[in-house]
């Protein structure tokens, strides 16, 4: 027996997650783009699921969500930093994951400043005008 037990709806989100991504990967990799018809249905049903739960918001996933709205305010003044695509992608976790949203996005955004970190050791100053997607694309750049 799992020491973090899971729900059914806990479960269902999990799973309305993982084909959203995975849908998502296949059209980023053909088409460069994390489409609208994908990402925002799932993560309506995610956010649905969780209503449906009536478990009252932890730290976790106001911490989530002040995190998904920071990457909204960044995609609005500055959209060549990032992505609106980006930031719906962030959305969709915080509808599916809940609790664990802010440490997972934490993580992603630890990660992308590594990547970006080590783009800039190799590259120099000419780093700074690249676009590096959140998003599960694998077009970093060589």
């Amino acid at each position: 027996m799992s020491a973090y037990p899971l729900s059914t709806i806990a479960l269902a989100r999990l799973a309305v997650l993982g084909a959203a991504l995975g849908l998502l990967v296949l059209y980023d990799v053909r088409e460069h783009r994390i489409p609208n018809r994908i990402v925002l249905p799932a993560a309506g049903v995610c956010a649905a699921l969780s209503l449906a739960e009536g478990v009252p918001p932890s730290v976790g996933t106001l911490a989530g969500a002040a995190i998904v709205l920071l990457l909204l305010g960044i995609s609005l003044i500055r959209p060549a930093v990032l992505g609106m695509g980006d930031v719906k992608l962030a959305l969709l976790i915080l509808c599916a994951l809940d609790s664990a949203t802010a440490l997972a996005l934490l993580v992603t955004l630890e990660l992308y400043a590594l990547v970006a970190l080590i783009l800039l050791g190799r590259r120099g100053r000419a780093a700074l005008t690249m676009s590096l997607p959140l998003a599960p694309s694998p077009r970093l750049p060589a």
